[in-house]
């Protein structure tokens, strides 16, 4: 697929929090997956190999087999050991003609932003060595902590919602829970949830769970943050 290389455009002057150039003179340059990564965590961008990023200007110098790079580009892609996900489609890859060279085209790779199922995308096969993130123009190793947090949020199961080991009944405040009650009864008196018990009725409010497929049930993140004791929201 080819299109038009304009260096006029103004996205074209610098690079930026969705913009990379690499001269790729000497192959597929292996920081180009460490781009790859950030983009697909963060927002989107675009990789343009076969441009060098000068102080104030840019040389479109291109590459004159093309061929070689996108083969290499679609094998280490598609190489769960290079790289754990592959979001790029045909559409994705394009060449551009150097202008008044037309031997030689530059390399325009268009990384959407993953989907929240899909990230971490992460180089190589440890998510905690090789998952990044794009700030201003610059790709950063992500923390631990990002990279949980990034696995977490795959889940189709609210977060709020989710049953947590090792806490029940007796971590609730049940003077806070009598309070929220009796507000409750404040606004609807006759509401049928103030016949039931406490338990049922922080099931009722999303406070307490059940699994029906492992049969697991207990507190939940939502019911502990609103009832909780002080000391067992602060347990690690």
């Amino acid at each position: 697929m080819k299109a038009q290389l304009n260096l006029f455009d103004e996205q074209f002057f610098y690079e930026g929090v969705d913009v990379e150039y690499k001269a790729a003179k000497g192959g597929l340059p292996k920081s180009l997956w460490d781009t790859y990564s950030a983009f697909a965590n963060t927002q989107g961008g675009t990789i343009y190999l076969g441009i060098t990023e000068r102080v104030d200007s840019l040389q479109a110098h291109g590459l004159e087999k093309p061929q070689d790079l996108l083969k290499q580009l679609w094998d280490t892609v598609n190489n769960p050991s290079k790289v754990n996900k592959n979001i790029l489609t045909n559409q994705s890859v394009t060449l551009i003609p150097v202008p008044d060279d037309d031997s030689k085209v530059v390399i325009k790779i268009t990384v959407p932003r993953a989907d929240r199922r899909q990230r971490p995308i992460y180089v190589g096969t440890d998510a905690f060595k090789g998952t990044y993130r794009r700030n201003h123009e610059g790709d950063y190793l992500c923390s631990d902590i990002e990279v949980r947090r990034m696995f977490a949020d795959q889940s189709e199961e609210p977060a709020d919602s989710r049953i947590l080991p090792y806490f029940g009944i007796e971590d609730i405040h049940f003077e806070s829970l009598a309070q929220f009650r009796n507000l409750f009864r404040s606004r609807d008196s006759t509401h049928a949830w103030l016949l039931e018990d406490d338990k049922v009725l922080l099931s009722k409010l999303g406070g307490w769970r059940k699994d029906r497929a492992s049969g697991v049930e207990g507190l939940t993140v939502a019911g502990l943050l609103m009832f909780g004791k002080a000391q067992s929201i602060l347990d690690p």
